[in-house]
């Protein structure tokens, strides 16, 4: 039935044992798949057969129907019988054919070819209870299985058997739960900053901070870390650095990511500057949305990083000269709220599309390796590089045929000067390309 092969009814057995069979195998396979995803410290949670049971009353119900469209004495048993058959092969394809990143990158192609082969799917299920296909029950069967997609988001049902909360995701030797590894991350930051070497009263010197917003993927840390280093390299802000970082399984190394800790990191780090002199560097990595920069740390009740919270946040310090990166999706919509005379502003994407390249087994993002690993060692200024990622992004999207993620940049004056002065003792590039500087798209 998987491979779409015609059977004949004589194969199936229509007894009340065999449904209830089926039914039992169903559920221990999905049960099976919920515990291969469950988070670590997750705890079983039975509420979840409850949203099962109420999608398997919509799937009777859509099979009655169904039988009853192909003629009032047709056996909805019959229909069942195939049909629970097959899907526990088909729950787990699909299932793990969801963690493939090709999958995750065109979302619209796998939803249509997913319901054309359930629609191929249904049309087999039919014909396996009644032998034949009739015009009316094929058009209510093909009907329910296009909605299906529309009807499962509306309803949102939870049907998960693992679930984390707010004290299960704080890691064991943190016996105070969240309430006291929140308590004491504003001590955790005033100590980071406070190993920070005195600034050199002699020249404008640049600070680092750095913000991976989501501790599911533990990519965004990695490019958090590794831009941390590259800025070093390139401004000489090494010992003037300082990293919040969310991480599921490492809540102690770092302070911990959110919207408050990073109004008092900047205040903060602003108190060790001269801020009409010194440049900061602000780095920020994570899932996006049209609404922000998402800020995810297991179970915790954090708040979204939008434009308004990090121009707000940025304004308080009081600090004028600005470099800001962020790279996640949609991070186009932080430039409006950020740009200005004093600032330069780099988004792996404009604010209406995605970004590529965050799953878990690469070090870098997309457009984290092309910017920070591939330009920026490579050329003079922070422009010259963008410019040159600008190419290598546009270049590797169009090989991978994905939707453009047009990056984006704004400079005011004042920033170029001031970057002009940094810039211009830095290293010369590994290489004798200069990449000319050209806008975002």
């Amino acid at each position: 039935m998987l491979g779409l092969r015609r059977l004949p009814p004589e194969r199936f057995a229509h007894g009340f044992d065999q449904l209830a069979l089926l039914l039992t195998l169903n559920l221990l396979v999905w049960a099976g798949l919920d515990t291969l995803h469950a988070e670590p410290r997750a705890q079983l949670a039975l509420d979840g057969l409850y949203g099962w049971a109420f999608y398997l009353l919509l799937g009777l119900f859509a099979c009655g129907v169904v039988a009853r469209a192909y003629c009032r004495q047709a056996d909805t048993r019959s229909l069942l019988i195939p049909l629970l058959s097959v899907s526990p092969y088909v729950l787990t394809v699909f299932w793990f054919a969801d963690d493939l990143p090709y999958i995750a990158e065109r979302p619209l192609r796998a939803i249509f070819a997913a319901i054309v082969y359930l629609l191929v799917l249904g049309i087999r299920v039919m014909q396996a209870a009644y032998s034949e296909v009739r015009r009316k029950a094929a058009i209510v069967a093909c009907v329910f299985i296009m909605a299906s997609p529309f009807v499962f988001l509306a309803l949102n049902i939870d049907t998960r058997l693992w679930l984390t909360d707010d004290v299960d995701n704080t890691p064991p030797d943190d016996a105070g739960g969240t309430e006291s590894l929140l308590y004491d991350q504003p001590a955790h930051i005033v100590a980071s900053v406070e190993h920070m070497s005195p600034r050199d009263p002699d020249a404008a010197n640049v600070f680092y901070v750095g913000f991976g917003g989501d501790g599911e993927q533990s990519v965004f840390k990695r490019e958090t870390l590794f831009a941390e280093t590259v800025f070093d390299q390139h401004f000489g802000s090494g010992d003037h650095s300082l990293d919040l970082i969310n991480d599921n399984d490492d809540r102690d190394s770092y302070p911990i990511a959110t919207v408050s800790g990073l109004r008092q990191a900047l205040k903060l780090v602003a108190s060790r500057m001269d801020i009409n002199q010194d440049v900061l560097v602000l780095m920020l990595t994570s899932h996006g949305s049209q609404d922000g920069l998402a800020v995810v740390n297991g179970g915790m009740p954090l708040l979204q990083l939008t434009p308004g919270e990090l121009e707000h946040a940025l304004d308080e310090s009081g600090i004028k000269w600005r470099v800001i990166i962020v790279s996640a999706c949609y991070a186009g919509v932080f430039l409006d709220s950020l740009k200005s005379d004093n600032t330069l502003v780099i988004t792996a994407s404009d604010a209406d599309h995605s970004s590529f390249g965050c799953d878990d087994d690469r070090d870098l993002t997309y457009f984290g390796e092309a910017f920070l690993k591939d330009s920026v060692p490579t050329t003079r200024t922070l422009e010259q590089a963008f410019a040159k990622t600008v190419d290598l992004i546009a270049q590797r999207e169009t090989a991978e045929h994905k939707t453009p993620s047009n990056p984006q940049m704004a400079a005011g004056d004042g920033i170029r000067a001031k970057l002009a002065e940094l810039e211009g003792t830095a290293r010369p590039p590994q290489n004798s390309t200069v990449v000319q500087n050209r806008p975002g798209p």
